[in-house]
């Protein structure tokens, strides 16, 4: 399972846009949080799928124009 963190601005069009390209990949949705803060979402996203589906969305959506910033990593299921 990955998870990938990213904050974008803080306008609903971003929003649509990360959840519409995640729609694309071909990964399974575990969970999605997101978290509205001053200026930005903050949103964390939990998939499972092959390492290259889950580059491919990181990818993706970090060539979105409105995501300020992106990071991922791998979640310890048994924590």
């Amino acid at each position: 399972m990955r998870r990938i963190s990213l904050t974008t601005q803080k306008s609903l069009d971003a929003l649509g846009r990360v959840i519409a390209t995640t729609r694309r990949a071909k990964v399974q949705l575990v969970d999605m949080v997101v978290t509205s803060e001053d200026s930005v979402y903050k949103i964390h996203i939990k998939v499972e799928g092959s390492h290259d589906e889950v580059q491919w969305l990181v990818s993706k959506l970090d060539k979105l124009p409105e995501v300020l910033r992106i990071d991922e990593g791998d979640i310890d299921i048994n924590y």
